[in-house]
């Protein structure tokens, strides 16, 4: 399969560089990216966070704690017992008339699904909106890559995900209790889930775990890259009011690059019949 990944022109520096980045979800456009509605703990997650919750606090608030669960168990002791016997956890929680807890832990899932690194591709080169959006107004260009390559293969992907998914659209956020969210099918929904919105996309994503990157910058949001194989790159699409510059720089990139050789070289030119993109090869 053919993947087309929209960008900016400053972007060129993929082609340079041989680095590709795999954004986190909350660096996105999505203020939804990655957050399911965690509607309830579940017996199981509830025991997990509770004897969390029993080994971070302090140590003066343990003995009084002690007092009032009228346990003789040491915190540590206690909060295994917590871990390993859910329907006790949840009604000892109840009987204490503690505050819900979902909330903090529906933030730190948030914040843990940020670890993965999301590459963004679409299976069409010609959406005006995507030009629009993620091309700077039709200035800059799409990758052409190759689905076959090696890149798209397990190494480095995050567990379950060893290749390209396309993204499911619907008009309700995915729900789950906290404890569903390590099973392989929740890991989909988190990340695979998208509103209907954005179904002009025709969105496939690519999971790698930022742990793996090849290189990170530091910025608002850091920014971690991966190598991407001059192989995978099959050629670009210029948009339709791209500079004369940047066409010369990637015909010149074609030319003095060995490994992109290869490169085909298009452009996208507006039709003038249709509300559509015609794209026609640049002659080199």
């Amino acid at each position: 399969m053919i993947f087309y990944k929209y960008v900016s022109e400053e972007r060129i520096d993929i082609l340079k560089n041989r680095l590709i980045r795999f954004t986190q979800p909350n660096a996105m456009n999505d203020p939804f990216e990655a957050q399911p509605d965690f509607y309830d703990l579940g017996k199981k997650g509830l025991a997990r966070a509770y004897a969390e919750m029993i080994r971070r606090i302090p140590y003066r608030v343990w003995k009084n704690y002690k007092k009032v669960a009228q346990t003789q168990s040491c915190r540590w002791a206690f909060a295994k017992k917590l871990e390993t016997d859910p329907n006790y956890a949840e009604q000892l929680y109840k009987s204490l008339g503690h505050k819900d807890i979902l909330p903090e832990l529906r933030e730190r899932f948030y914040t843990l699904h940020n670890t993965a690194g999301i590459l963004s591709l679409s299976e069409t080169p010609d959406n005006l909106l995507m030009w629009a959006h993620y091309a700077k107004g039709h200035t800059g260009f799409v990758l052409v890559l190759d689905g076959s390559n090696d890149f798209f293969k397990r190494e480095g992907s995050l567990r379950g995900f060893a290749k390209p998914e396309r993204v499911e659209y619907r008009s309700e956020r995915p729900r789950m209790t906290a404890e569903e969210t390590s099973k392989e099918a929740a890991l989909r929904e988190i990340f695979f889930v998208k509103s209907l919105d954005w179904e002009y996309e025709k969105e496939w994503r690519y999971l790698k775990n930022h742990d793996d990157a090849d290189k990170r910058l530091v910025d608002i949001f850091d920014v971690y890259l991966f190598r991407l194989p001059p192989k995978c790159i099959m050629g670009v699409i210029l948009g339709c009011s791209s500079t004369k510059e940047l066409q010369n720089e990637m015909i010149e990139l074609q030319r003095d690059d060995p490994d992109l050789g290869h490169l085909r070289i298009q452009k996208a030119h507006v039709s003038q019949t249709h509300y559509r993109l015609d794209i026609r090869r640049v002659e080199t």
